[in-house]
């Protein structure tokens, strides 16, 4: 199977428009674009972030819409905050809002979780012959961190499933092209991965994108994709479907931090379907 999908199209579901590339019939896997939404400029229109000055009111709609096109009673949002915390809901019970984590893992059908991004990678996780899911918000700090790895490493133990029966897919996110960083960066994948230097490059002096760091010293191409698939493969999982898709390039379909500042984020979600088909969702917040 080609895991890496260059080009695939948006489509459009009650009226919001996001990529659905899920491998197996039992999950829903979807990245939502900027489409849909009710959110003013410059956070239109879908965004799902309440922590960037959007109205809450907007946001909620938003969600609602997301929740809709899902197919799903609620999308689980953590407060992302850059670290290497993993959350593990099991049961029935879901944990007090707001919960501080950068990766969620779940057994349990018909719960979505989410992520939102604006540049970072979404990495969903999932067990090939088990029903567990997993998703991680990946940005440098936390690719840093080995999240990513942890995450799946959490839920082989935690769902008692073998490492090489979980398997990922990665969403848009930011192209090696468009990240610039700088030796602070550098620096602290120096810390955590072997040989980092496959996953930078050195940026030629007359490039003008944004970079990541102090202003003066050597710049950096980073490779998100590449040091986190790295990771779960040295850990055992296959990759299946990912979108090669540039958040910073395609305006048009995504909201960038890096290209815009202020601006909305896109949504991340994954699911295990409580029935093999999409249902109606209802007003849960």
């Amino acid at each position: 199977m080609d895991s890496q999908v260059p080009n695939p199209q948006a489509e459009t579901a009650d009226g919001v428009e996001c990529f659905e590339y899920s491998p197996d019939s039992r999950l829903v896997l979807d990245f939502f674009t900027r489409q849909g939404g009710v959110s003013p400029a410059p956070y239109d229109s879908l965004n799902a972030s309440s922590a960037v000055g959007d109205d809450a009111r907007n946001v909620k709609e938003n969600l609602a819409r997301a929740r809709q096109a899902v197919g799903v009673r609620s999308i689980l949002l953590m407060k992302q905050v850059h670290s290497d915390q993993i959350l593990t809901i099991t049961g029935e019970r879901t944990p007090p809002r707001p919960l501080e984590a950068d990766a969620c893992i779940t057994d349990r059908a018909g719960l979505a979780l989410g992520l939102t991004v604006a540049d970072c990678l979404p990495v969903y996780i999932y067990g090939a012959y088990a029903d567990c899911i997993g998703i991680a918000h990946c940005g440098w700090r936390g690719t840093a961190a080995r999240l990513a790895e942890k995450t799946a490493r959490q839920m082989s133990r935690r769902f008692h499933v073998r490492p090489s029966d979980l398997r990922f897919a990665l969403g848009p996110c930011i192209c090696p092209n468009c990240y610039e960083v700088g030796d602070d960066v550098r620096s602290e994948f120096d810390k955590s991965f072997p040989w980092p230097d496959r996953f930078f490059s050195p940026v030629a002096p007359s490039r003008k994108v944004r970079a990541t760091g102090p202003a003066n010293g050597p710049k950096y191409h980073l490779d998100l994709r590449g040091a986190n698939r790295w990771l779960l493969a040295k850990v055992g999982l296959l990759e299946t479907k990912s979108i090669e898709r540039c958040t910073y390039e395609e305006s048009d379909l995504f909201f960038s931090a890096r290209r815009d500042q202020t601006t909305g984020r896109n949504l991340a979600v994954i699911a295990l379907r409580p029935t093999g088909r999409r249902r109606p969702a209802d007003d849960a917040d």
